[in-house]
């Protein structure tokens, strides 16, 4: 069996059931979604966790990083203040990392020039449209102040915390309430 849907798993008989959750295990960072064991390698993460994990690969960003960032800006989208979007939901819903085209063009980049993670309305539509005004139009003060002291290039955003080091805060912004904000050097790593 594949991926069901809830509504394949409530039709399942007792015994189906006891043969499909014989083939999950949970997802390495999340714990909390399962992955089919015979997927390989890509089956280590949930759906959400490995798209998470992809979205970040493509500026040069771990994990721990991203969520360094999140913390900082209180999982919230820097402009508007609103969350990234629920882990269930797909596309629109997962934050956009910003990064100056100025360095890298493309939508990839080299990591350096990531300037924080913003809400899909505020990455496509409000700021992509803001820094193509002319500098004597761009006077909205929260946005220049945005860009001119981003939240991934702050001191905090360094990778501090335990809760940085695990699980995907880029998923949600409810993801993030279970972790700890710990300083690194009051817990134990492995």
């Amino acid at each position: 069996m594949d991926w069901l849907t809830d509504d394949e798993i409530i039709a399942l008989t007792h015994e189906e059931f006891d043969a499909w959750v014989d083939t999950l295990e949970p997802c390495k960072v999340c714990f909390d979604q399962l992955w089919r064991v015979n997927k390989g390698p890509k089956g280590k993460l949930c759906p959400q966790c490995r798209n998470a994990e992809r979205q970040a690969r493509r500026h040069n960003l771990t994990r721990a990083r991203v969520n360094a960032i999140l913390r900082v800006q209180d999982d919230t989208c820097p402009l508007c203040g609103s969350l990234g979007g629920d882990s269930s939901m797909e596309g629109a819903s997962w934050w956009h990392i910003d990064h100056d085209h100025r360095c890298c063009s493309g939508p990839t980049s080299c990591g350096h020039c990531v300037r924080g993670l913003l809400c899909r309305g505020c990455n496509i539509r409000g700021l992509a449209w803001y820094e193509s005004l002319t500098a004597d139009l761009q006077t909205w003060d929260h946005v220049n102040a945005y860009l001119t002291d981003p939240p991934a290039r702050r001191p905090e955003a360094a990778v501090l915390f335990h809760g940085d080091l695990t699980g995907v805060r880029l998923r949600d912004g409810a993801f993030a309430e279970w972790r700890s904000n710990r300083p690194l050097s009051e817990t134990f790593l492995p």
